[in-house]
């Protein structure tokens, strides 16, 4: 999609199938397409839609006043709840001691974007269910392995299946739409038995996660006789798996990528543990607090997020009306592909941006360097919702990691390509290591 901006400009007018497409390159063209709230809706994900019983429920792929009140709400409860903040720090801290302890119990090497699954989801789903699963549950496991699955075979452009939706009847399992459906539906299904089990223990007056809380509002209007209303069953579950998907697989993918960047440049990790050393010590873990300063720590992630960071695309928007984008008419209801890749690996800009430098986000004096960007999450009002527990995640178990690990990679599963496995988002190749513990 770069290349072609090479030829066309940074603003270019594609099909996929029948479906007119616009994909945006580049620093000023996305930074005004992301701005402008004439392009904040969402395409028509066919699938998707067929999923959900032919109306397209949940956050990330719906728009107006219903995604609005819908965002506004979860943001708002999940704020409450501890999403992103210090006092939700002492349930990452736990998952990173299992986790630790997991690594280190393992016979040989281990497949480390597995095991980080298991905690992303446990984190995520202290907020969303309020339960902490065993890290050998094998509901868990299976869980993990079907969202790995999932976001390498989604297809941001929807594939032909996407354009062609009766083709799904006729295609294998093999088939990417097959495998995207499968995986969403045992998601949906695994919220739904615990949306079931919430209603079974649901005191109205002490709710315990979101689940309680988003269960209240429903009862709430039903009993105010709300006309129209947003909340429902069917809304909640949609929320959640829209959430609870794309939160555990990019959070899981960017500590993977995290770590296996250590080990193919251990200078790297060597500066971060000592950083990591003379600040903290070895007796307690890296909190959200000692992130000033911690800033080469700080730096290496942003440089993982540029290098590598999960979405290389946002998720697709959609034109709301008739608008201009430098200079270019964009009609209503055309997709529109806005291409983060550009901007995080534009050698104008960054000079080397194939390197892995962490350097680049250092000033002279040794602190961190913020650029504008640097926008993984994207920007403006479409911005990632998961953000700021993304960020906090990815920051405390990556710390707890290198100040605990050393890691190696295991030589049996060679990493001949750093630049990872597309799908949805992008995944880290496969890798497995070895971790010793450094005390």
């Amino acid at each position: 999609m770069w290349r072609i901006s090479h030829n066309y400009g940074a603003v270019i007018g594609i099909f996929f199938a029948h479906k007119p497409v616009v994909v945006v390159n580049g620093w000023e063209a996305i930074k005004e397409s992301l701005q402008n709230d004439d392009l904040n809706g969402r395409p028509e994900i066919s699938l998707r839609k067929i999923m959900q019983g032919g109306v397209l429920r949940g956050v990330m792929f719906v728009e107006g006043e219903f995604w609005k009140e819908q965002r506004r709400f979860s943001l708002h409860h999940f704020r409450n709840l501890g999403f992103g903040k210090r006092s939700h720090e002492s349930v990452i801290h736990e998952e990173a001691k299992e986790l630790i302890d997991e690594i280190l119990d393992a016979d040989g090497s281990v497949k480390l974007q597995s095991v980080v699954g298991i905690s992303s989801i446990n984190i995520l789903w202290a907020v969303m269910g309020g339960d902490r699963f065993p890290r050998k549950d094998p509901q868990l496991m299976h869980l993990v392995d079907s969202l790995n699955k999932l976001f390498r075979a989604g297809d941001p452009s929807g594939g032909l299946v996407g354009a062609f939706p009766f083709l799904r009847h006729f295609v294998s399992r093999a088939n990417r739409a097959v495998i995207v459906m499968h995986g969403f539906a045992l998601v949906e299904e695994f919220i739904k038995k615990a949306v079931e089990q919430h209603k079974e223990s649901l005191d109205p007056n002490n709710p315990r996660d979101f689940i309680d809380i988003y269960l209240n509002e429903i009862n709430n209007e039903l009993n105010n006789s709300k006309m129209c209303s947003t909340f429902s069953e069917k809304q909640l579950i949609a929320v959640c798996t829209d959430v609870f998907s794309a939160g555990a697989e990019t959070g899981s993918a960017t500590v993977a990528f995290a770590v296996m960047l250590m080990c193919l440049f251990p200078e790297v990790m060597k500066k971060v543990q000592e950083e990591i050393d003379s600040v903290i010590g070895r007796n307690r873990f890296p909190s959200m607090a000692d992130r000033t300063h911690l800033p080469y720590l700080e730096a290496t992630l942003n440089e993982v997020l540029r290098f590598r960071g999960a979405a290389t695309l946002t998720v697709p928007h959609s034109a709301m009306r008739d608008t201009v984008l430098r200079g270019y008419r964009i009609p209503a209801k055309t997709m529109v592909m806005n291409n983060l890749y550009s901007v995080h690996m534009d050698p104008e800009y960054w000079g080397d941006p194939e390197n892995f430098r962490p350097e680049r986000f250092i000033n002279a004096d040794g602190t961190f360097r913020k650029d504008e960007r640097m926008i993984p999450f994207g920007k403006g009002r479409r911005l990632c919702l998961g953000e700021p527990l993304a960020r906090m995640t990815s920051f405390l178990l990556f710390a707890a990691l290198v100040q605990h690990l050393d890691f190696e990679l295991d030589p049996a599963v060679p990493v001949t390509n750093t630049e990872g496995v597309a799908g949805f988002t992008l995944g880290p190749p496969e890798f497995r290591v070895f971790a010793k513990c450094r005390y």
